[in-house]
């Protein structure tokens, strides 16, 4: 399960000038994160969302977006 912890812990941050009242955006490295009113999380890029279903649907897009593995900042 994704949830703000999780992403915070990972180094996302929230990006003030995208969020609005029905959507939280967390960014990190140009990857952003939706987290919609109803609490369903998305992959947001160039206006289209993509549905992230769990954690490992996060590391597995960050890795093919950033090239990179997906690692916890703590």
């Amino acid at each position: 399960m994704i949830s703000i912890e999780l992403l915070l812990e990972y180094g996302f941050e929230e990006n003030k000038f995208k969020t609005t009242n029905n959507a939280l955006i967390m960014t990190r490295d140009k990857v952003d994160i939706v987290i919609k009113t109803d609490g369903t999380i998305w992959y947001s890029n160039m206006g289209f969302d993509y549905p992230l279903r769990d954690f490992a649907a996060l590391r597995k897009l960050y890795k093919e977006v950033r090239n990179t593995e997906l690692k916890s900042i703590k």
